[in-house]
């Protein structure tokens, strides 16, 4: 993967960190270059996002308020396929065509979720063809009370630990 996604790579969980890389090898035979866009999300940068087609301009891009999104537990990514043949990299932002999945994201897709990832194409309220997460134990929605409160306190290893996702 490239410098910026191994960078992002680093701060989230390292089992995620790996099935990641898995993706991106099984994706780049294919001639599908992926790249880690977002990782771990600070609370103020989800404030941002959150506010964003609400108080502030532009459209509404999720509905996780800070300490709801497993961004904020380094529990997920967010991934972007590469315009075929572009040199250099270009990023594909168009996941979908006439609401149906494009070819590269729908592989992309199916790849992070044959290595059990959830895949936020999948959600019902808003659907976020780019996201990747694994929960362990906690629900696919939004991390609990307890584990929200570790985040507050920018304590990860104690959210992943709550999850049964510890590592040493």
């Amino acid at each position: 993967m490239d410098p910026h996604s191994e960078a992002r790579l680093q701060l989230v969980h390292p089992v995620l960190a790996d099935k990641v890389r898995q993706m991106a090898v099984t994706l780049l035979q294919e001639g599908i270059e992926i790249r880690v866009v977002q990782g771990l999300r600070t609370y103020q940068e989800q404030a941002a996002l959150y506010a964003q087609g609400r108080t502030a301009p532009g459209s509404i891009v999720t509905n996780a308020k800070p300490g709801f999104s497993y961004h904020n537990a380094g529990l997920a990514v967010d991934c972007i396929p590469g315009v075929r043949g572009s040199n250099p990299w270009q990023p594909d932002w168009t996941d979908r065509v006439h609401g149906q999945l494009t070819p590269d994201y729908a592989r992309m897709v199916q790849v992070g979720k044959s290595l059990g990832l959830v895949s936020g194409a999948d959600f019902a309220s808003i659907t976020d063809d780019p996201h990747f997460q694994m929960t362990g134990s906690f629900p696919i929605g939004c991390p609990p009370e307890p584990a929200r409160d570790l985040m507050a306190q920018n304590d990860l290893k104690g959210v992943w630990a709550m999850a049964g996702l510890a590592v040493s």
